[in-house]
């Protein structure tokens, strides 16, 4: 008479541990030196190194993928077992997800073609020219908080191979840019990077990167993680990957 209700319990525990145990699946799209597909087709970069270190020292299994990043967003937002590698830490979006760690950092300009004569001192300036940044990024939304339209003066784009194009042609006047990135950008898409010139830093604009998750992961999941992230850096783990990459450590890391 006991052994059903035993039973059933039994099989909900189960199911509750298989659940937990889920292998988690961290997203980030294609942007060399952090993360990206190398030559062999294996996903690479600086970030995917630290939260491979971070996954193995929680002993959590992690699968990675190279996405856009409309696709690893909505992936984000929908998939409970879900991560991201890097994404910008913004007012809007600080109670929409669980934030395990500040993994790197991203300064934002406006950058023109060398021969443009554009001077700016401030963004409104920026409204009269044709500013062009990558569909989806928070600095879509930033730009578009900001006044800036598609009908007017907003262009944007699925990759950044695109944004570099379309600027070398003069079809665009600006970019909206994290440098760090821009010269491994540029080059990849076969262009000079010395061509490219900084018109306006937006100090106002985020630059915390995250590692982040959808808020219904598991919190004890959550937890690992953020104390494997902690014991990276206070080991000198994650200094060393990022020497690895040479990458300079965040002079801010909170």
């Amino acid at each position: 008479m006991t052994t059903k209700p035993f039973f059933c319990a039994l099989i909900l525990l189960l199911i509750s541990t298989l659940s937990h145990a889920q292998t988690l699946t961290l997203y980030a799209e294609d942007l060399p030196p952090y993360h990206f597909k190398n030559a062999q087709g294996e996903v690479s970069g600086a970030l995917v190194d630290i939260a491979r270190s971070a996954l193995s020292h929680a002993q959590l299994e992690g699968q990675f993928e190279i996405v856009p990043m409309a696709r690893a967003y909505k992936e984000l937002q929908t998939q409970p077992n879900t991560l991201m590698l890097s994404l910008l830490k913004t007012p809007q979006r600080s109670k929409q997800f669980v934030w395990i760690a500040q993994t790197y950092f991203a300064d934002a300009y406006l950058v023109s073609h060398v021969d443009s004569p554009i001077t700016l001192d401030t963004l409104q300036q920026a409204k009269q020219f044709r500013v062009s940044t990558i569909r989806g990024y928070s600095s879509e939304h930033f730009l578009r908080k900001q006044g800036f339209s598609e009908e007017e003066n907003l262009v944007l784009v699925s990759h950044y191979h695109q944004l570099w194009q379309l600027l070398y042609k003069k079809r665009i006047d600006l970019v909206l840019t994290n440098t760090l990135t821009l010269e491994k950008e540029v080059l990849s898409t076969g262009l000079d990077p010395t061509l490219v010139a900084k018109k306006l830093h937006l100090t106002d604009f985020p630059s915390q990167l995250w590692l982040v998750a959808n808020p219904q992961l598991d919190a004890t999941t959550a937890q690992k993680l953020k104390a494997s992230v902690h014991h990276l850096k206070q080991s000198g783990v994650y200094q060393q990957i990022l020497a690895r990459w040479k990458l300079s450590a965040p002079q801010s890391d909170k």
